[in-house]
């Protein structure tokens, strides 16, 4: 694990299983930050956002995967 101030995204996995959180992450709201790190540990599982991904991430979010994705896409950035 490692936390930077990356300004291109909130976080990432490598294929080594390597996460990389921006440290920007403290201003989102919780449920927010908490689903960028839900996000990438399911990378650790399942290292493409295909169905298997979006599977387990519904389940480790309860079923609220794609509200969550919706409503960090629509935040205000420091990105851009």
């Amino acid at each position: 694990l490692s936390i930077n101030s990356a300004r291109t995204r909130w976080g990432s996995c490598s294929s080594k299983g390597h996460i990389n959180l921006s440290l920007y992450l403290m201003i989102l709201p919780l449920r927010l930050s908490d689903y960028v790190l839900l996000h990438e540990l399911c990378h650790t599982q399942e290292m493409n956002h295909g169905p298997r991904f979006w599977t387990l991430m519904d389940k480790v979010t309860q079923q609220q995967s794609g509200t969550l994705r919706n409503e960090l896409r629509h935040y205000p950035s420091p990105f851009r």
